[in-house]
């Protein structure tokens, strides 16, 4: 135990190297963060889908490159219900709606409803393709014959109408690319002649009569950036708008689809970040007074919690980390954490300077009484943290990097800023209200769990053994699930959306599937053609649980609509021809007549196709399971005709969770693991270290028992909880068994040991606890029902942690000890 002894000592001997230097000390350290905050203004947000991946992700490279070579795939649907779609008035207003839409919104490349549907059909041997209506039904026979055309087309089917014929959508395509240029090489999709075909139709959710060839003066010289989430919200909020001008009982509009959910998560994320902060500070504010009765006591703390944040989050910005729906709990955390480490320093001094009335002294005290304490603490959190830098996740490994930095940053400035400040300060002396032994009242509350604890130590860990075994027994029955629909409340517009256009329009998602030939022209091959049509016929076949396939959209629709208007427009011919040069005779003719829809369906060189699975938003876990058994049907299916693989926005949905998974494995062990490690180093015993660990893996069991009681799913966000509980129980632990070690060697009496640990630390162990229970019950209030979760369980995570370390620690500590003398 010598090293804690040397460290006591040197960290006495900055303590007061720090009182003389107190004001140079504070001027650098506001110099230095003046320095770094000036970055903040430049932090992005990032609630993007595929922002939950690195960008070196296979998964996301490759959709990057779909990107590239297709067009985004992300669409804002909306859709549009009233009594009958085929009424005069009706599609005169959605006229007007989607006139309005594509006139006024920003950043698009086109909006597509019935009004301009594809409809293709032959007059006399020559191919016609021109939007569905040209001119709006004045007639009930020119109304009689739309709904005839429209039913005819079963491409139209549950993607721009409901069977029942009391929905239809209007879907915004938005641009694939930002307007904002980068200095650096220019994007080659590998088209000698330069042109992009990115902008034509993507059979998503609907189908699409736009132009989609251009020529792209702004990407010579400058790599383009993807469409921006500002920019996406730009174009949701000027919907938004557009839809309260036409929005009545007869024409109830909803607006769905995943870039309007990715766009609803954001606009939560900045309002609960607001909340969050604006009401933890008032929690640490009401605490911090109650506990000191000083101005001082609060305003010092509050210092160096704002100092930590405006470093922590302006640091993100410096390094490119965008703020995302993971690295939202950071904030809160921090102020929690920083707070209590404040707490322990500042309670000891306090108390101290009391008796003494010198603030010298009282704050050489504090220092070495506390200060490796806090050290060690901050540490064990901030290892928890780290290990969830490893994860596949992006945001999550944010979360990791930063939260971690911010609470060694908080113990900077807890250890340096704060004492600087004490030095600065000129403090009053305060009397407590004591009985008449001297005690307060949770002096005497401490007295007392201290009796119980080593008194009865044998029955409390029976009690605790038997609570622990039905726990795990319980909490054996977890199930996983990541449902982000289900994160926003069940009154709240996109989800009501959303499950309106999955139950009336089977589906408002897609999953993207790239079919590659590996060779020019191999998309006109009759045979891998009639394996698209068969997949798209029995994809579903691979379905189970929820998940269902509502509609295949691939350019076999195209071919068979040629076919069919090239032979008289006879149903008999919407088929595949058998003839290879046939397709692509009829390719040519499509493209010639002054439609490009094929621009999104296929490549330049006919090598690679995209086939579009519309599907309802589920469950990832059901999706990636369907996922996995459709590949494995893909590839039995296409054999050696093409590759085959899934991209898009769905599949990246359902592949995060999966990494999410594997990530916090890996993160669970590496926290056990070197937190324990700290804990042997500090306790300088390894049995005792070891042991000291057990009560820290209470609150992990108890809240996954929880979690199994009130069904609560162990999503994405739940699974932060396990390895930041950790973190945070063995703060309390490291506190109370540096203590302890500490007046079980002076004394040789474990009971002693106890009483003097918590009538030392105990209080202010009690404070952390609440502050942290707080900050964390904090996000409650959010508009996410996935941060109500988290909020609730890891403040339980913490009171379990604090009941453990009360009385099941100096109960475990008084059989071991005495063992061991009796030995």
């Amino acid at each position: 135990m010598n090293w804690r002894i040397k460290a006591e000592t040197k960290i006495e001997s900055f303590s007061d190297w720090l009182f003389e230097n107190s004001n140079k000390t504070i001027l650098v350290v506001v110099l230095f963060v003046i320095a770094i905050g000036s970055q903040l203004p430049f932090l992005k947000i990032d609630t993007t889908t595929e922002g939950f991946l690195h960008k070196t992700d296979p998964m996301r490279v490759e959709y990057d490159l779909f990107r590239d070579q297709f067009g985004r795939d992300e669409k804002l649907m909306i859709a549009v219900k009233t009594k009958n779609i085929f009424d005069k008035g009706f599609l005169k207003k959605l006229d007007s709606f989607h006139s309005t839409l594509e006139n006024e919104l920003p950043n698009i490349k086109g909006v597509d409803s019935l009004i301009n549907a594809r409809n293709t059909y032959g007059v006399e041997g020559e191919l016609i393709v021109e939007p569905l209506i040209i001119s709006l039904p004045e007639t009930d026979e020119e109304l009689s014959q739309l709904k005839k055309t429209v039913s005819n087309n079963s491409l139209y089917e549950n993607s721009l109408y409901s069977e029942d014929f009391t929905m239809t959508t209007v879907t915004i395509d938005t641009q694939t690319y930002s307007n904002v240029i980068l200095n650096s090489e220019p994007i080659s999709l590998g088209f000698d002649d330069g042109l992009e075909f990115d902008d034509g139709l993507e059979f998503d959710d609907g189908l699409e009569f736009d132009d989609g060839l251009e020529f792209d003066d702004n990407s010579e010289g400058g790599q383009r950036v993807y469409l921006t989430d500002a920019e996406n919200d730009e174009i949701i909020l000027k919907t938004q708008q557009i839809m309260e001008r036409f929005d009545s009982d007869e024409f109830e509009i909803y607006l769905s689809g995943s870039a309007a959910i990715a766009g609803i998560f954001k606009q939560a994320l900045l309002n609960d970040s607001v909340v969050f902060i604006s009401l933890m500070m008032v929690v640490i504010m009401v605490v911090l007074f109650a506990l000191f009765r000083r101005v001082s006591g609060v305003i010092l703390p509050l210092t160096c919690v704002f100092l930590t944040l405006l470093t922590t989050v302006s640091m993100m910005s410096i390094f490119s980390a965008p703020f995302t729906m993971a690295t939202q709990i950071m904030p809160t955390f921090l102020l929690a954490v920083v707070t209590s480490a404040s707490i322990h320093l500042l309670a000891v001094f306090y108390k101290d300077f009391s008796k003494t009335k010198d603030k010298k002294s009282s704050l050489r005290y504090a220092m070495g009484h506390s200060g490796l304490a806090i050290i060690m603490t901050s540490l064990t959190t901030a290892v928890g943290l780290w290990s969830f830098s490893f994860s596949g996740v992006a945001p999550v490994a944010d979360l990791g990097i930063f939260a971690s930095s911010g609470v060694m940053i908080g113990l900077l400035f807890t250890l340096v800023l704060l004492p600087a400040l004490i030095s600065s300060t000129n403090f009053a002396h305060i009397k407590k209200k004591k009985d008449v032994e001297g005690y307060t009242l949770m002096d005497r509350s401490l007295l007392g769990i201290s009796r119980v604890a080593t008194g009865r130590p044998k029955t409390i860990v029976a009690i605790s053994s038997v609570l622990i075994i039905c726990a795990a027994i319980v909490a054996s029955q977890i199930k996983f699930s990541h449902f982000p629909l289900e994160w926003l409340p069940e009154d709240n517009f996109a989800r009501i959306a959303t499950e309106a256009v999955d139950e009336n329009l089977k589906g408002s998602l897609t999953l993207e599937v790239i079919v590659d030939t590996g060779k020019i022209n191999g998309l006109y091959n009759p045979e891998l053609l009639r394996v698209i049509e068969d997949v798209s016929e029995n994809i579903n076949t691979v379905s189970t649980g929820n998940m269902f396939v509502g509609k295949v959209f691939s350019y076999i629709d195209v071919i068979k609509e040629t076919n069919r208007a090239l032979n008289e427009n006879q149903e008999a011919f919407y088929v595949i021809p058998d003839d290879p040069d046939l397709i692509a005779q009829e390719f040519l003719l499509f493209e010639s007549s002054g439609n490009n829809d094929l621009a999104s369906l296929v490549d330049a060189n006919y090598s690679k196709a995209r086939l579009t699975l519309k599907t309802p938003f589920i469950d990832a876990l059901e999706a990636n399971i369907f996922i996995d058994d459709a590949q494995i049907y893909l590839d039995q299916k296409f054999g050696n005709l093409a590759q085959v693989s899934f991209t898009g926005i769905g599949t990246l949905m359902t592949v995060t969770f999966e990494e999410a998974i594997y990530s916090s494995a890996t993160s669970y062990v590496l926290a056990f693991s070197l937190i324990t490690v700290l804990m042997v180093l500090l306790i300088g015993n390894l049995k005792i270290g070891l042991i000291s660990m057990i009560p820290n893996l209470l609150p992990i069991i108890f809240l996954s028992t929880i979690m199994v009681i009130f069904k609560m799913p162990l999503d994405m966000f739940t699974l932060l909880i396990g390895a930041i509980a950790l973190g945070l129980a063995v703060d309390d632990t490291v506190h109370f068994m540096h203590n302890f070690r500490r007046y079980e060697l002076q004394f040789n009496d474990v009971d002693k040991a106890v009483r003097l640990t918590l009538m030392g630390t105990g209080r202010a162990i009690t404070l952390t606890s609440i502050v942290l229970a707080l900050g964390f019950l904090v996000l409650t209030f959010s508009e996410m029902n996935n941060m109500f979760d988290f909020g609730v369980l890891t403040a339980s995570a913490i009171l379990v942690a604090l009941l453990a370390d009360f009385f099941l620690m100096p109960a475990i500590m008084k059989l071991i000890i005495k063992e061991k003398e009796s030995t």
